[in-house]
């Protein structure tokens, strides 16, 4: 099938660490004037636990972009055992 010159090939586009810090602070700056490192820290600590995410929007997306912690839970990893 031809492809019109319309059509726009998608793809993805891996960034660095750098680009990504730069990423979430210039959003956490303009969703709520603070630094980015400061964003993660203060959800870290459970400061938007209680936020309506209607109250602020963008802070739902701001904490997918940053580089949060995957495990909730607080165990340590364990090894699994073979058997």
């Amino acid at each position: 099938m031809p492809v019109s010159k319309k059509s726009k090939h998608v793809g993805v586009r891996w960034i660095a660490r750098a680009e990504a810090n730069t990423i979430v602070d210039e959003r956490a700056r303009s969703v709520l004037g603070i630094s980015g490192d400061q964003f993660v820290a203060d959800w870290k600590s459970g400061k938007f636990r209680k936020l309506d995410s209607d109250e602020c929007p963008g802070v739902i997306e701001l904490a997918l972009l940053a580089p949060l912690p995957r495990h909730s839970s607080g165990r340590k990893k364990q090894k699994r055992s073979s058997r």
